[in-house]
């Protein structure tokens, strides 16, 4: 059956890369690379993107583990303010969206907090449904949030295609009949959808 949708992750698909400023922060505060980026993908976080803390509890709780697991003190408006680099949208990303809406149906698969600002000026417009873990208290890899993304697409699975930049979160989308693909750049992109069909072909 022919791709009539198209879903995309957030952090790291439309976004620069999302942990970027973390990583920066990490290293000007003295911190180890990639515990950052560990704490913001952790258990911890996973409750933030479903509702059960917000956002100041878990920025809190990062502050308490730098300070007693490394002895780092942790500035907890410098560190939302370096979490927030990673919500900068990127402009190529946001032109394939758009030629793919011209197609068919798209939407916007994330686990997201509450309290995020990239609401504010995100383009809603490019896209036909919204999933936001943080509105629907499940968030990827649950395979409930995938049937739900299908329930509100209108679509059988394998009329589904769906880019993420973590491979973990594809299995699930994979094992309902959904094309998920591992996103790894623009062009790449670009090409996956030239060869589902939904793109016209591109030059390799």
């Amino acid at each position: 059956m022919a791709v009539t949708a198209v879903a995309f992750d957030f952090g790291g698909v439309l976004t620069v890369p999302p942990f970027a400023g973390l990583e920066a922060y990490a290293g000007e505060v003295g911190l180890p690379a990639g515990l950052l980026t560990s704490l913001f993908t952790g258990n911890v976080m996973a409750q933030v993107e479903v509702g059960a803390l917000s956002s100041r509890q878990f920025f809190k709780h990062v502050c308490v583990e730098c300070s007693i697991g490394h002895g780092v003190a942790v500035d907890i408006h410098a560190l939302a303010d370096a979490a927030a680099q990673g919500q900068r949208l990127e402009p190529e990303m946001l032109s394939l969206v758009e030629d793919v809406q011209r197609r068919c149906a798209t939407a916007l698969l994330t686990n997201n907090v509450k309290e995020a600002t990239w609401r504010d000026d995100f383009p809603h417009h490019l896209f036909d449904v919204v999933i936001d873990s943080s509105d629907v208290g499940v968030r990827k890899p649950d395979p409930a949030v995938y049937r739900l993304l299908l329930d509100r697409l209108g679509r059988e699975a394998d009329e589904v295609a769906f880019f993420d930049d973590l491979e973990q979160n594809l299995p699930p989308a994979r094992a309902l009949g959904m094309h998920a693909v591992h996103f790894t750049g623009v062009d790449a992109c670009r090409r996956a959808l030239a060869d589902l069909g939904v793109l016209e072909t591109v030059a390799r």
